[in-house]
């Protein structure tokens, strides 16, 4: 009935289910006249850490300063009248979540204060116009995150256990746990775990033969650094942000939506 209601092929609907079962958030798969699936611990414990990551005001407030620069850089050659074109843009939700007025100003603000944006009164003075500066552009394209940009941090001798599902395809050949020692002070799960459901799904995205090989190419790149014994955040954040605009095309898709969340929430884990 889902399926139905919101137009989703029966093909992309088995394929989705058949990821997510393998990926352990579903169980107890039935096709028999339809698909009748329960969530697995791993799923209701996923549906959980979102709706926590959606109310944690210091998630969603990095998040906002982020994407508020990355959606800057990107329409820097259109005439963005207010950062309400902004909040009304789907690919800028937290977690599904629209982000509001007031964080976004807030995410404004302290980037105005970073010197990485500025803006104009407009329209009586109650609207106000954004721009991107130059500094602003400098942190996008090195791919690092706003904080990472303004205060570099260097740590390490952390060491991070990674569930990998098992990914039928370009990263993953069957369940494993990943433990990994780096020094770099990052947690890579994220990151791994985004590669490996491409490497599930990439096939189903319904995307263009040039634009699948150009994903599992960056996906197969994600996940070389993101394992690497010194990951680097402005690498993961490029690659990432690589991923996320490879599966515009996708976002029609529910395994695309899916993916698109995971970027998202790869990005975020960087701070």
């Amino acid at each position: 009935m889902w399926a139905m209601r919101n137009g989703v092929p029966e093909a992309e609907l088995r394929s989705l289910v058949h990821s997510l079962v393998d990926g352990g958030y579903l169980k107890d798969l039935v096709i028999d006249q339809g698909c009748w699936v329960s969530l697995a611990p791993a799923g209701v414990a996923e549906l959980q850490a979102i709706r926590a990551k959606r109310t944690n005001r210091l998630e969603r407030n990095t998040y906002a300063r982020n994407v508020v620069l990355q959606w800057l850089y990107d329409h820097e050659e259109e005439r963005v009248r207010s950062l309400a074109e902004m909040i009304k843009d789907p690919q800028v939700h937290f977690y599904g979540d629209a982000l509001t007025s007031d964080e976004t100003g807030r995410a404004f603000s302290y980037l105005r204060e970073q010197s990485m944006v500025r803006a104009r009164r407009a329209f009586g003075g109650d609207v106000l116009t954004p721009r991107i500066t130059a500094r602003g552009i400098a942190c996008v394209e090195s791919g690092k995150t706003v904080a990472d940009f303004t205060n570099p941090q260097h740590s390490g001798g952390n060491v991070y256990n990674t569930y990998l599902p098992n990914a039928q395809g370009v990263i993953v050949g069957e369940q494993q746990n990943f433990t990994q020692n780096n020094n770099a002070g990052i947690d890579p799960s994220a990151f791994i775990r985004l590669a490996g459901y491409l490497g599930q799904v990439s096939a189903t995205l319904g995307l263009e033969d040039s634009e699948r090989i150009e994903l599992e190419r960056a996906a197969q790149e994600l996940h070389a650094a993101a394992t690497s014994a010194s990951p680097e955040p402005g690498r993961l954040q490029a690659l990432t942000s690589r991923i996320v605009d490879g599966l515009t095309n996708a976002a029609g898709t529910i395994a695309g939506q899916i993916a698109l969340q995971m970027g998202q929430d790869a990005l975020g884990s960087l701070g």
